[in-house]
């Protein structure tokens, strides 16, 4: 009965001794200046600082081909038995604390950062956008508002066909796997802020991926960002406008051979249509390596247009020809006719009627081939 006694009081005062032992908040504030609590906690508790990770998105952004932009909340939860402070001295339902920007310079954080970041931005408007909750327990959470560019290579060389992974990489700047440990949050790693704004692709998923430094020096996390580009704008923006282009290329051999003009300016003005839209697609896909899917489609339309004005020059050039033997042999003209009809005449009236019937064919089994491979790369 008297161990029971004992051992009941001994379990009041330590718990409720511990309880009256913490500071209030004003007290724990008053001695942020004093105390060294921005020496890291593992110099006080001895133990390797545990740092939860949670991304928070609010947009994805495809920069470049090779290039994304992405805006995220980098959240980042640890305890610091230091800041343990005693919750009934708060006077709010929320019971924790948001420090002042001022303020928590004076106290620990993580010093984590994007490693194969191109560029990264911290935004501070209209005031840095970043806060510290701390709670009576002594656990920190950390928000941070970043927009980071990465490197995401595109591997597809079907494009604008196909999936692309972007890996992304965040590591601590300063501190060892000794010192502290990376881990992502287990409950949602990744979340997503309202509606999900992605543009010009659509994201498939995030998920984690295993981070293991060659040297096993500095703890890091790693996440990969499937994305699917939008292939519509492609359509519309490129393959829509060729396909029209070639159209023209073909009607342009039904106008009259006598229409010189008419058919060189036509003949000219697709193929210069083309050579505007190689520019587009080569500024594009610069700095890639490889043939891409959207480049041999435009080189064939820029061989089919080129065509078309060969067939032309070709025929009138035929025609001519024979207009200037004609002109030449008028007195003769029934022993004249005779031969021209068998060797230039028929020869340059079936050229181009053939070049007609053939020029589409050509087009759409190259259509039937392009759509029946690329459709499915990945």
């Amino acid at each position: 009965m008297h161990v029971s006694q004992n051992l009941g009081h001994a379990i009041f005062f330590s718990v409720f001794g511990t309880l009256t032992a913490l500071p209030s908040w004003e007290q724990l504030e008053a001695n942020l200046t004093r105390r060294n609590f921005d020496l890291p906690p593992w110099i006080h508790t001895g133990q390797i600082t545990q740092v939860r990770t949670q991304l928070l998105f609010t947009y994805i952004q495809s920069v470049t081909l090779t290039e994304l932009a992405s805006s995220f909340h980098l959240i980042q939860k640890w305890e610091d038995v230091r800041l343990q402070f005693d919750a009934s001295s708060l006077n709010f339902a929320g019971k924790y604390v948001l420090m002042d920007l001022d303020k928590y310079v004076m106290i620990w954080t993580p010093d984590s950062y994007v490693s194969n970041a191109i560029s990264e931005v911290q935004h501070s408007v209209t005031k840095p956008n970043v806060f510290i909750r701390v709670y009576p327990n002594g656990t920190l959470v950390k928000s941070t508002r970043l927009t980071v560019h990465t490197p995401c290579p595109l591997t597809s060389q079907g494009f604008p066909r196909g999936s692309q992974s972007c890996e992304v990489t965040i590591e601590s700047y300063t501190y060892s796997s000794t010192e502290i440990s990376l881990t992502w949050d287990q409950t949602s790693p990744f979340c997503y802020k309202g509606e999900f704004s992605t543009r010009g692709l659509s994201v498939t998923n995030i998920k984690q991926n295993s981070c293991k430094d060659t040297t096993n020096e500095y703890p890091c996390l790693k996440y990969d960002v499937g994305i699917v580009r939008d292939f519509s704008q492609y359509i519309l923006r490129i393959y829509v406008p060729s396909l029209f282009i070639v159209i023209l290329g073909w009607l342009s051999m039904w106008i009259d051979k006598a229409q010189v003009g008419a058919r060189t300016s036509l003949g000219v003005l697709c193929v210069l249509s083309i050579v505007t839209q190689l520019v587009g697609v080569v500024s594009i896909g610069n700095g890639l390596d490889g043939v891409l899917a959207i480049d041999i489609w435009i080189a064939v339309c820029m061989l089919f247009t080129i065509m078309a004005l060969c067939v032309f020059a070709v025929v009138h050039n035929m025609k001519r020809r024979r207009d200037k033997a004609k002109s030449k042999y008028q007195e003769n003209s029934e022993a004249v006719e005779d031969n021209e009809r068998s060797c230039c005449q028929i020869q340059h009236g079936k050229l181009q009627n053939i070049f007609r019937v053939v020029y589409p064919f050509l087009f759409i089994s190259f259509n039937i081939g392009y759509w029946a491979y690329f459709i499915n790369i990945d």
